[in-house]
């Protein structure tokens, strides 16, 4: 058996601020921003090593939940992510499969010792299709807490790898067929209700460190990640990170941007050619102004942290845009509020391509996507204009050219062959591979709308009842 290196054991002085102290003192300015989750980074070579890396985490969740309810601040999730479960699990996959339902049963356990309302779910990293199909099945479809992703591959000329893209495709029918009996849903846990395969994501060019799940995963043992910003400024594990609910800025910072530079003009009227460089040049600073001091917040605590538990690092934030469910935090309304028109229409990707360059040149620490995030049933505005017929993929697919982070919680009709999906996951790898971004793609058939624009109905409250989208555009009855 080869010696491998056991990483530090962490421990973290939870330190609970007194009324009036903390980060920041509570007659100061309020939090600007709702942490969905921190993660935390596990690289482990043995089973054993990730046991001792939850043990660690419990310790360093602690101090963080402390942190954050000292400044009024609720965590949603707590999250880990190790790296590619292959490099750490049982070479035999009954013995492997025991383990990660092990690791499921510990996610639990510390759910309820952490308590608080704070849900804990793990990603097991990012893994090799071709080596785990039937195993990544298993793991993703008798586990209610388990998450993994898969990358694809592209050649150095660019070319994807459709192989790994069936593959890909492959896993996820499998997975939607394998748990048929339940409607495709998770039956417990804080997923109930949410489809089983929301749990794996294709990912193209995401690096180690992104907080947001499926794609999370941590480097290899001993291995440095690098972060965006500072460009190239690099981490190792133990490592946390957080990733955040944010849309409501954007509709705070679009809104604003409009009244100062238009005062008196009615919601969603179209600019004038007068006022349209006006509108933008505000809506810039005011997205400035609202996620620089919401990250810098984060910043401030993520430091914070790294000195109250030593030997554990700070990777960043991934600034990225992530909506909430609410209605009047869609995505939809923050954009139309500008006045460049519908949602979806012209004007839509010059706005895209704005936030982003926002997002990227804050001056923190930055991981994962730092980018507008179009989750189609994750945003009520968004699920809405899918239900309509009005967001098709490949409309969600072009504003990730200069925003996204891919296909996300896209539902596709159930009868999507593996050849579509295929298709679409190199059509994800080529942008990525071209433009030299991360993007990922999350798309799942839907359990009972076998027809584009059918209902699709959700009892996880984290959706929004949307409807199934073609992959295929329709094809006139003469052009057959």
């Amino acid at each position: 058996k080869k010696s491998h290196t056991v990483p530090t054991r962490t421990r973290c002085k939870v330190v609970r601020a007194s009324h009036g102290q903390g980060l920041r003192s509570r007659a100061a300015k309020s939090w600007e921003i709702k942490v969905r989750a921190v993660t935390y980074f596990i690289s482990a070579k043995s089973f054993e090593d990730v046991t001792k890396g939850v043990d660690d985490a419990a310790n360093f969740f602690r101090a963080a939940i402390a942190e954050l309810r000292a400044q009024d601040v609720d965590l949603q999730m707590a999250r880990l992510a190790t790296n590619g479960f292959e490099q750490w699990a049982a070479s035999d996959p009954a013995a492997a499969l025991a383990q990660l339902r092990a690791l499921d049963a510990r996610l639990a356990a510390l759910e309820v010792a952490l308590g608080g309302g704070v849900s804990v779910i793990a990603s097991l990293g990012q893994v090799d299709s071709s080596l785990v199909l039937g195993l990544l099945v298993q793991a993703i479809t008798s586990t209610s807490r388990l998450f993994a992703s898969v990358m694809m591959h592209c050649s150095a000329d660019g070319l994807p790898d459709f192989v790994r893209a069936h593959e890909c495709a492959q896993l996820v029918l499998a997975i939607n067929a394998a748990t048929r009996s339940t409607g495709g849903e998770v039956v417990e846990g804080p997923l109930a209700g949410a489809p089983f395969c929301f749990k794996i994501a294709i990912t193209c060019g995401l690096g180690a460190g992104s907080p947001f799940f499926p794609g999370a995963y941590a480097p290899p043992l001993g291995e440095d990640a690098l972060r965006v910003s500072p460009a190239g400024s690099a981490w190792r594990t133990p490592a946390f990170a957080f990733a955040c609910e944010n849309s409501d800025l954007l509709v705070t910072a679009f809104s604003r941007a409009r009244a100062l530079a238009d005062p008196g003009a009615s919601p969603c009227a179209r600019l004038s050619p007068q006022l349209g460089g006006t509108v933008l040049s505000a809506a810039k600073r005011e997205l400035e102004k609202e996620f620089g001091d919401a990250v810098g917040q984060l910043e401030a605590l993520g430091l914070r942290l790294e000195r109250v538990c030593p030997g554990v690092t700070f990777a960043g934030t991934d600034s990225s845009v992530a909506s909430a469910a609410r209605p009047e935090d869609s995505l939809v309304v923050a954009f139309e509020a500008v006045g460049l028109g519908p949602f979806g229409g012209a004007g839509t990707l010059a706005l895209c391509a704005l936030v982003t360059g926002v997002l990227k040149q804050l001056p923190f620490r930055l991981v994962g996507y730092c980018g507008l995030m179009l989750p189609q049933t994750e945003d009520t505005g968004l699920a809405q204009l899918a239900a309509r017929g009005a967001l098709p993929i490949s409309s969600l697919l072009l504003n990730s050219a200069v925003c996204g982070t891919g296909i996300d919680t896209v539902i596709v009709p159930a009868g999507a062959s593996a050849e579509q999906l295929a298709a679409l996951y190199c059509d994800v790898a080529s942008m990525s591979a071209r433009l030299k971004k991360p993007l990922s793609a999350r798309v799942w058939p839907a359990a009972a709308a076998p027809n584009p624009l059918d209902p699709v109905l959700f009892s996880c409250p984290f959706f929004v009842d949307s409807a199934a989208l073609p992959l295929d555009p329709p094809v006139a009855e003469g052009l057959r």
